[in-house]
């Protein structure tokens, strides 16, 4: 008997017309590391909570679920054997201190102090967390948070870890080392890991099943090649990740072998190819204006007067048309320097001004009026009980009349069914798109999007993309902050590095991106090896493979 047996589930939620689970059987031997994808909405979450008793959302649940021989309706296994990292880390944060947010699960299981101590002086350094433990939680960046989350549920020591896209929030450097704990915990103490995820470049290597799920659904598993090559001729495509997706777009079937997942694996893939020439992609932007619509100069900022500064001497300027994407580590600044451009956190020192006018002189309306932002976590975004009622209050409150344009959009986010659902019922990604929608309405000059492709698949991720692209020909400049490297060299017409509370450095994505390690394309990654072959985007890879 497997470890872990779902058998026909079905789960739907309280009004639902359509049932979140649909008949979905799924085994899992113990040990194993499993990944689960698929479009946002697509049952993922659903699944991950139904495996955890104490968290299983209210419904009508039919079919059987087993864990080590136990029915997960009975008696299941007891609550620390089953830990779970959940998609908003806000949603885990309980404590006012990060000390207190490690240890309570100890405590509540009644760890004596010794044990407890011990656990925790270890777990912290691993985690290199020793500076964060005296910090309150509502101090730390939304990466941070994530860490501290998977700290205090390692403590328990689970033999099942639940993780609901863990990485979503994590600086390209922090998931790396993220993903390569999840794989020593599953090494070394055959941990049983089921992830959730929509970053799938780095999962798929380490992964023993994969699981795509569609409506509810299990519409393909197995190991990872042999799913990849399941759904290449599918709808589905656009899950598969970028070197698989590189190595099946010019190799022609009857010449194809084993599938390349890993950096390693493409390059000896690609040194069989006799590669001339450089590729002829042309990734043409639109002309960026020199007028500058924001600048800062000699900004300083700290949350409290005796911390560091998270801002120090920061300079930066946003021309007219551009995308401008912001990277850098968790907790370097950039959900900072995004609040004080739309005037939420009042800078200590320094000069912001906004169309040649100073930030400080503006009043907040006439800001809203002209700078749209969207928060790193878009339930705050939300004050009304449907997405519809949100929209409708929208529309009315900046005298928007144009329905037709409005069922557009949400016809390209693709949430035109979620209008009468509470917007708390959503998944992260379907949240992420309804907030998007309600500041993009209102259509700004300048729109600052914290984490924007934050809990959104591939797909959504194109239409966002394509979306991002016809607001900067209509002439609205974007800052994005962002871990997403790939949707950053693809979209973006600068980047720009934070460090030490500061833009340490700023370049077009070809040259930005150029020598990189970690804060570079899986693509530009495969081919660093060629100098000759400058190659940052899977367009530019194809074409010159092709």
């Amino acid at each position: 008997m497997a470890f872990i047996e779902l058998k026909h589930v079905s789960f739907t939620y309280p009004s639902a017309d359509n049932a979140a689970i649909d008949d979905f059987s799924l085994s899992i031997e113990k040990g194993e590391f499993v990944v689960l994808f698929g479009s946002s909405g697509s049952g993922k979450s659903t699944v991950l909570r139904l495996l955890k008793k104490e968290i299983q959302p209210h419904g009508v649940l039919k079919g059987e679920m087993m864990i080590n021989g136990h029915s997960l309706s009975q008696d299941g296994m007891p609550s620390s054997q089953v830990g779970f990292v959940f998609q908003d880390p806000e949603n885990q944060v309980v404590a006012d201190d990060v000390l207190h947010e490690v240890v309570f699960g100890l405590e509540n299981m009644g760890v004596m102090t010794n044990e407890m101590r011990s656990r925790v002086a270890e777990m912290v350094h691993f985690f290199g967390a020793e500076s964060l433990l005296h910090r309150k939680t509502h101090e730390l960046s939304g990466g941070m948070k994530q860490q501290i989350n998977l700290a205090s549920v390692l403590l328990m020591q689970p033999d099942i870890l639940l993780l609901d896209e863990p990485t979503a929030q994590l600086d390209p450097v922090s998931a790396r080392e993220f993903l390569d704990m999840l794989v020593r915990l599953n090494e070394e103490f055959g941990m049983t890991i089921i992830l959730a995820e929509h970053r799938l470049d780095d999962v798929f290597t380490i992964a023993d099943k994969i699981v795509l799920l569609k409506n509810g659904k299990c519409i393909a598993e197995g190991e990872p090649k042999q799913v990849i090559e399941t759904i290449w001729d599918s709808q589905e495509q656009p899950f598969i990740p970028n070197i698989p997706t590189l190595y099946l777009s010019t190799t022609k079937k009857e010449n194809r072998r084993d599938i390349p997942l890993s950096v390693k694996e493409g390059r000896n893939w690609v040194q069989e190819l006799n590669l001339i020439g450089q590729s002829k992609e042309n990734r043409a932007h639109k002309e960026i204006q020199d007028k500058k619509l924001l600048e800062v100069k000699d900004l300083l900022f700290q949350y409290r007067k005796e911390g560091a500064a998270v801002l120090n001497e920061l300079d930066f300027t946003l021309n007219k048309g551009e995308i401008y994407a912001l990277l850098g580590g968790n907790g370097s600044g950039k959900s900072t320097l995004l609040k004080i451009l739309v005037g939420i956190l009042k800078p200590i020192n320094g000069k912001v001004t906004l169309l040649d006018k100073p930030l400080k002189a503006w009043k907040s309306l006439e800001i809203a009026k002209k700078v749209g932002y969207l928060p790193q976590n878009p339930k705050i975004f939300f004050v009304h009980d449907s997405v519809e009622k949100e929209i409708n209050d929208t529309m009315q409150k900046w005298n928007i009349t144009n329905q037709t344009e409005v069922n557009n959009l949400l016809q390209r986010l693709g949430i035109s069914h979620l209008l009468h659902n509470h917007p708390y019922d959503l998944s992260g990604g379907e949240l992420q798109k309804a907030a998007l929608a309600c500041v993009l309405l209102r259509k700004p000059d300048i729109l600052l999007l914290d984490e924007p492709t934050k809990g959104l698949d591939p797909i959504s991720k194109d239409s966002f993309s394509k979306i991002l692209h016809n607001l900067q020909e209509e002439g609205i400049t974007v800052v994005m902050s962002t871990h997403d490297i790939e949707f950053a060299a693809q979209n973006a017409t600068k980047c720009g590095m934070m460090f030490q509370g500061n833009i340490t450095s700023e370049n077009e994505p070809k040259e930005f991106f150029k020598g990189n390690y970690f804060y570079t394309t899986m693509v530009q990654r495969l081919f660093r090896h060629l100098p000759d072959k400058e190659i940052v985007t899977l367009g530019e890879a194809i074409s010159l493979c092709k």
